[in-house]
């Protein structure tokens, strides 16, 4: 479909006649396209650009509208239109109109400062009941979910402290919590008034409130505000939905999203603002794009069918305008080590063989967590790829305390990792670790460091650590060894200092640094490849990682994406990981069919980032565990996937027969039920 050429659905929603609008737009059915056309319409037919406003939810995508819209006309005329974000436009409403709004002299403050102040509030108050300690970051976590989402202390509590579990005990739990959190709150807000400071939730209430309760305000806007041009209006949430409805009486709405594709609400987001429209919002009309330019039909079919099973209608079929194509295949794995071998070595075969890029192909989680294994694999097998959303592997926390120990062996001189390794243990600060390193210092090598380390520490704490330095220097040349004798001695401190998430989250972690030292031949050389120079930021937002690029090669890269962090994202080749009992929906959801149906929108979104192939990867043992179990029933009837239409798929249960092997890691090399040893 050529730029300027809309489909007949597109032109009747870009040319619109009536006063308010909502375009369902469906995944790939041209969303952008009709929001920068409608506002190249009004401007062509008279509208002064300044009369027009459009919100998006990012700077860039606000940025990029404008500029689609301007490069669309001649004789600059959308010169003076403005897009940006919801916080942004209401700050600029504040600074243009600083008398109506009351707020001329204050400061707006960005997270980092309201820690501060909130860290200011609390001093040595410490709210702890049971094993919950809330700190700061969370005090300030339930403040501004309780304020997007407009709810009362109690439900915020539950969601950011309790994870929206309604039993006696917890609603017990929240009645005795719920006053000292509200006296820090309270607190926090008073505070906020003294220093005369806005956050970003105070720009959105300040003019909202406004309109709400006067009207001159309102007069004096409508002179401003002709149109709202509102992108995924899915996501928005009760707050900004309370910003907006006041404009209903002064200018017309042209919201612009997918219902289907509403995955924030642990932002707030509400996708009632889109199934609610024509009741909420007077002489309105709602119109739907189907037509869909990414997908082939069979990944269509599929995606089609999950939203139909839902209990909720979204009143939508997509059709591919591309035609049929490969149908998904389902790949049942045994282990993340084989769904990991196999996805490189799909990806491998493309970029050799099919004429692929490494670009062509995406790989989508619903949480970085889960995608460890795959980037080991992609780092021992030199696939580059860039991460969007959670942290990297190697970011970790613990794991930069077990490399720290890899790092001072290898150089000495490093003081970054001297104190990251010394502080590690309880007794040594700052103070005494940097005394310390000015004694470690005057070392010639690491020989001379391994043979005095322990007297310039002295004490328990100087034979453990010399101990451990002397264990990695003598295994230098075998560096999976290295890594597994530095983590069993430094195995209870981590777990001690990890308390909170160790078993659920970062124990796991250390047999893939272990798979991953096995695969290089020096402590070096994991640290030059493995770690530093796989790390180098790409405009601010994702990580590249994997083998050592050039500039003229980051283009070409994987990406490894939650899903969260995947929208507007598209690609030839997509993989999706884990479909599995107990993950779509996941075990946590169970209990609540909001939170069921959140999880099934989350799955369509990642279903239709695919062009021509889709691979769903499910793990056997999840599905064998759901059915041997007690609670089976539950579990296994919710599980997405439990009534697929065979004719939709093709099911392979050994993935490697669909790929050429190459040095693939088969059962003659290693125990797949394993996945530790990779000799």
């Amino acid at each position: 479909m050529e730029n300027h050429i809309l489909n007949e659905k597109q032109k009747k929603a870009v040319e619109f006649k009536g006063k308010h609008l909502l375009v369902l737009a469906g995944a790939g059915t041209g969303k952008t396209r009709c929001i920068v056309g409608r506002a190249a319409y009004l401007i062509d037919q008279g509208t002064p650009p300044e009369k027009i406003q459009i919100l998006t939810f990012t700077k860039r995508s606000a940025n990029e509208i404008v500029e689609r819209v301007k490069s669309s006309l001649s004789d600059n005329q959308a010169q003076s239109l403005n897009g940006s974000t919801f916080h942004s436009w209401c700050n600029q409403l504040i600074v243009r109109y600083p008398n109506l709004f009351g707020a001329s002299n204050y400061t707006v403050i960005d997270p980092d400062d309201q820690l501060s102040v909130m860290m200011m509030v609390c001093g040595d108050q410490v709210i702890e009941y049971k094993g919950i300690r809330i700190k700061p970051q969370q005090l300030i976590d339930i403040y501004s979910y309780g304020r997007n989402t407009r709810q009362n202390l109690s439900n915020s509590i539950r969601e950011k402290v309790f994870k929206g579990k309604k039993d006696e005990e917890t609603n017990d739990e929240i009645d005795i919590i719920r006053p000292k959190v509200e006296v820090l709150l309270k607190a926090y807000q008073i505070k906020k008034g003294d220093g005369r400071y806005l956050d970003y939730d105070d720009l959105l209430l300040i003019v909202a409130n406004r309109l709400r309760n006067d009207e001159e305000a309102r007069t004096i806007l409508s002179h401003q505000v002709k149109h709202l041009l509102i992108d995924e209006f899915q996501d928005t949430n009760p707050l900004q939905w309370y910003l907006l409805e006041p404009f209903l009486q002064i200018a017309n709405f042209y919201c612009v999203g997918d219902d289907a594709q509403s995955i924030y609400s642990f932002r707030g987001a509400d996708f009632k603002n889109v199934h609610l429209f024509k009741e909420r919002v007077p002489e309105s009309e709602v119109l739907i794009l189907d037509k869909n330019y990414r997908s082939t039909q069979e990944i269509l079919d599929l995606s089609n069918w999950l939203i139909e099973e839902s209990s909720l209608d979204y009143n939508k079929k997509l059709i591919s305008t591309r035609g049929e194509g490969i149908k998904p295949k389902l790949i049942n794995v045994a282990s993340q080590w084989e769904e990991a071998n196999f996805i490189a070595e799909n990806i491998l075969e493309n970029f050799t063989e099919n004429n692929k890029n490494f670009i062509d192909h995406l790989i989508l989680s619903k949480s970085t967590y889960y995608t460890k294994p795959l980037q080991a694999v992609f780092i021992q097998k030199k696939i580059p790829y860039v991460t969007y959303g959670g942290r990297k592997f190697m970011e970790a926390a613990h794991i930069k305390d077990v490399i720290s120990a890899l790092r001072v062996v290898n150089n000495v001189y490093d003081e970054i990792g001297w104190m990251r390794f010394l502080t590690f243990w309880d007794g040594i600060g700052e103070i005494k670790a940097g005394k310390y390193i000015s004694k470690i210092l005057e070392f010639k090598d690491p020989l001379e460091c391994a043979q005095n380390l322990e007297d310039v520490i002295g004490g328990a704490d100087g034979e453990k650590i010399g101990e451990i330095y002397n264990t990695i220097f003598i295994n230098s040349g075998n560096v999976k060894k290295a890594i597994q004798e530095t983590y069993s001695k430094m195995e209870l401190p981590l777990a001690f200092k990890y308390r909170k998430d160790w078993e659920e989250k970062r124990k796991s972690d250390f047999p893939v640094l272990e798979m991953l030292g096995d695969n290089y031949s020096t402590i070096g050389q994991l640290i030059s490849e493995g770690i530093l120079e796989n790390a180098k930021q790409l405009n601010g937002e994702p990580v590249l990682e994997g083998s050592q690029l050039n500039d003229s090669e980051i283009k070409d890269h994987v990406i490894i994406s939650t899903v969260h962090s995947a929208k507007g994202l598209e690609s030839d080749v997509c993989y999706v990981l884990n479909v599995s009992p107990k993950v779509y929906p996941s075990a946590w959801n169970l209990h609540s069919e909001e939170s069921i149906e959140e999880d099934r929108r989350v799955l369509y979104v990642a279903l239709t980032r695919a062009k021509n192939e889709l691979y769903i990867t499910r793990d056997t043992n999840s599905i064998n565990t759901v059915n041997n179990s007690d609670n089976s029933s539950d579990a296994s009837s919710k599980y997405f996937l439990e009534k697929l239409p065979e004719n939709f798929i093709d099911q392979i249960i050994n993935p490697f027969s669909i790929i050429k092997p190459r040095d693939i890691l088969t059962p003659n090399k290693i125990d797949l039920s394993t996945g530790m040893d990779f000799s």
